[in-house]
């Protein structure tokens, strides 16, 4: 458990001084059709509504054909639907669109710095409670 709490710790301090992140590769989800499928990636943090809004506003010059749009934002997950080809390249847009929202929230100055804290800290102590439950159901 202490394992998992210093790991915890070390990617939360990451989280403060890099921004949110991909946390790891696309996964596919779903096949929606041939050659066609429901791609998922994973981000370091759940994204503040701020940074939701500049993730999609706040891009320059998207593909038409894969506009920030096209990437639905649910809690710490990216999705969208992608032809297995074209993975690769949406994914290195959405290392651009993350990159740009990080530095137009760190624009935007104080209160998101604030607000970013305190939903950190509220994840602190979210993981601390279920670090508890865990143990005490680790013997059920």
């Amino acid at each position: 458990m202490a394992s998992r709490q210093l790991t915890f710790a070390i990617l939360r301090e990451k989280m403060m001084t890099d921004g949110i992140r991909r946390a790891g590769a696309p996964l596919a989800l779903q096949k929606l059709r041939e050659n066609f499928y429901l791609v998922q990636v994973q981000l370091t943090e759940t994204p503040s509504a701020d940074w939701k809004r500049l993730f999609y506003d706040a891009q320059q010059s998207p593909p038409p054909e894969f506009p920030p749009r096209a990437v639905e934002i649910s809690g710490h997950l990216l999705r969208f639907r992608s032809d297995a080809g074209s993975v690769e390249q949406k994914t290195a847009w959405l290392d651009r669109w993350i990159e740009r929202a990080n530095q137009k929230e760190a624009a935007m100055g104080g209160r998101l710095d604030e607000e970013r804290r305190r939903r950190r800290e509220e994840l602190s102590r979210e993981q601390a409670e279920l670090d508890d439950l865990n143990t005490r159901w680790a013997k059920l």
